[in-house]
Order: structure tokens, then C-alpha cells, then sequence
């Protein structure tokens, strides 16, 4: 457990030295106050932590495991009848357990923090881009009694939109349209300003201007329109599930939000999936002592992550079920991780 929290102290101080070099001139530029910095880095913790785990795991594993295989206590146990499944068993526990911290954390601090990292990122490094991220064009979402609710651009900072149409139907008949410019959130109502009401009987039509007009019949909130500024790892599981539901009902395809949906499943367990392909590896007596375990950790984590996110990207290209995409990494290590463990010397 020591060489586990020295391992991942030194990964996040190595993470946030280099990051904040890197932004060093824009928060020079930008004139951001070392409060401000301090919580930038606070909130990026979380992040640091989710990412750097799995490396500071399968150190720690192959140090312990490597450190009893060169002190021969590993023949020592062998000889007196304890199997490498029985001398592992502790590291896969301790690896499962810190899955399952992993999962929590990653739902209930993970996406707060971020958010608050990225609003600081926005608001202090990158204030054109955030001015830019609180604007949506081209919003369609389909609401409760066939209405139909169309914006042109949406200013999720303000709460308020252009060219808006409310389209009420009765299966394929439109029975009443809505136009007007300017969509506002008032007083927890939505508010149409300057437009006109067509309401469609038969092959007759009734037509109505007004300078405001209150509808209480929209159930979404402006939460559900800026909904998609947010990014995923911005999300927590729940969120994206109901953000996905959304995207459904309105006819869209949300394949790319499920990959990373199953994502938020499959990532904590890569602690766990690692240390079952990369502790057995360590159980024979090799030269290079600290630094060849370092090595392998390294190139461990590299291979992992990097069939992660090849799988992602070809899930949201469509070219791997969702579900695939997110677990092939967790599939072909842990069978890999079984592979090895049978191949090993009991």
C-alpha cells in the first residue's frame, strides 16, 4: 500500500508539474491569481487520479511481486505449497477493491470537479472559447403531446434563443405552429416574444400575432438544451443516461454517447484487468530490479489505454458496436491475464 501511494503521488506531481509549465505563459497572459490557480489544480485532481491510477497499481504489484522473486520468497512458498494463484490472490483483491473506488469516484467526483475545471479553463485561459461553447445552433427536440420545438441558435448563458418554432401535431397533421424570434426563460417559464400562433383545423387555419406569449406546455428546462456543451467525463453515469434518452426521443443516433456511457463502467476496472495480466509477469526472478518493473508497468499501460482508445474511436465512428468498443480492452487483457497466469510456473 506504500509503494501504491508513493507511486501515485509521484505520477500526480509529475502530471500537474508538467501541466503547469505547459500553461505557465497563459496564465501569465491572462493575469490569473494563485488562488485561482491553486483551484484549477484542486479540481483537476480527481482527473489525475482516475488516469494515473492503473499505472500506480500495476507498479506498486509488480514492485511487491518482483521484490519476493528476487529475495527467492516466491520458490521459498512454492516449495512449501503455496501456489502463484494463492500468492497473487492478495493483489487481485486489493485491484478489484480499487476498481470499485475507482467506479464511485468516478461518478460522484469525477464530473463535478471537471465541470468546475473546465469553467475556470474557460473563463480565465480560454475566454473567446467559452464564449463560444455557451452558444448551440440548430436545436430540434421533440417534447410530451406531440410537440415539436425547433431553435435556431441558443445562448445557454443567458437563457435565451432565436427563430423558434413550436409545432403541435396529431400524427402526421400539424394542428398548431408557433413561430416567433426570441425564445427567454423567465420567471421558470419559457417566454415567446414577437411571433405569431397558427392553429390548423381542416382546411381552415386561425392566425394570431402576439408580443409575448407564455408556454407552460414545454417540459424541458434550459438545462436540457445545455445539456450537450457538456462533455462526457463532464457527465456522471446517470446524466449521460438520461442525456442519451434525449437523444433518442428526438430521433437522434447516440451511439457515440453509449461507447462513452459503458466507458464509465469498463475504465475503473482497468486497475484490476492490469494487475491480473501484469502481476504473474513478475513472478520470475529477473534482472533490472525497480526499473525493469517500471518499464513494464509503462509499456502495460500504453498497449491497454491504447486499444481503449483505438475501440472508442471506432465506436463513434460506428465501426464496433458500442458495447464492444468499451470492453474490448477489459476482454483481451483479461484473457490475456488468464493466459499468462496458466503459463506461469505454480
Amino acid at each position: 500500500m506504500q509503494v501504491l501511494l508513493f507511486a501515485l503521488v509521484a505520477f500526480i506531481s509529475i502530471f500537474v508539474i508538467v501541466d503547469f509549465v505547459e500553461k505557465l505563459d497563459d496564465f501569465i497572459d491572462q493575469n490569473v491569481s494563485k488562488l485561482i490557480i491553486v483551484k484549477y489544480y484542486i479540481f483537476q485532481l480527481p482527473y489525475i487520479i482516475v488516469l494515473t491510477l492503473p499505472v500506480a497499481v500495476l507498479l506498486s504489484s509488480l514492485f511487491s511481486i518482483g521484490n519476493l522473486a528476487r529475495r527467492n520468497e516466491i520458490v521459498a512458498m512454492k516449495a512449501s505449497g503455496v501456489s502463484l494463484y494463492r500468492i497473487i490472490a492478495p493483489l487481485l483483491m486489493l485491484g478489484f477493491v480499487i476498481s470499485i473506488f475507482a467506479l464511485v469516484f468516478g461518478e460522484y467526483v469525477l464530473p463535478p470537479a471537471t465541470e468546475k475545471m473546465v469553467e475556470i479553463q474557460d473563463e480565465y485561459l480560454e475566454k473567446q472559447r467559452e464564449r463560444w461553447r455557451k452558444r448551440i445552433k440548430d436545436i430540434y427536440m421533440r417534447d410530451v403531446d406531440n410537440q415539436e420545438i425547433i431553435i435556431r441558435t441558443f445562448d445557454a448563458a443567458n437563457n435565451n434563443g432565436t427563430i423558434v418554432s413550436v409545432l403541435t401535431r396529431s400524427g402526421q397533421e400539424i394542428t398548431k405552429r408557433i413561430d416567433a424570434d426570441k425564445i427567454e426563460w423567465r420567471d421558470s417559464v419559457w417566454v415567446l416574444i414577437d411571433g405569431a400562433e397558427h392553429i390548423f383545423k381542416g382546411d381552415t387555419a386561425e392566425f394570431v400575432k402576439f408580443d409575448s406569449l407564455v408556454l407552460k406546455s414545454i417540459t424541458y428546462k434550459p438545462d436540457a438544451f445545455s445539456q450537450v456543451l457538456k462533455k462526457t467525463e463532464e457527465m456522471s453515469y446517470e446524466e449521460l443516461k438520461a442525456f442519451i434518452q434525449t437523444v433518442r426521443n428526438n430521433g437522434g443516433e447516440p451511439a457515440q454517447w453509449l461507447v462513452d456511457l459503458y466507458l464509465k463502467i469498463s475504465i475503473p476496472f482497468a486497475s484490476f484487468i492490469i494487475v491480473l495480466f501484469g502481476a504473474p509477469l513478475s513472478s520470475r526472478k529477473r534482472r533490472g530490479g525497480a526499473a525493469t518493473g517500471f518499464g513494464i508497468s509503462l509499456a502495460i499501460c500504453f498497449i491497454y489505454f491504447g486499444i481503449v482508445k483505438t475501440a472508442q474511436t471506432m465506436g463513434h465512428n460506428g465501426h464496433l458496436p458500442p458495447m464492444l468498443a468499451a470492453w474490448i480492452g477489459n476482454i483481451v487483457f483479461a484473457v490475456g491475464g488468464v493466459f499468462v497466469i496458466w503459463k506461469a510456473p505454480k
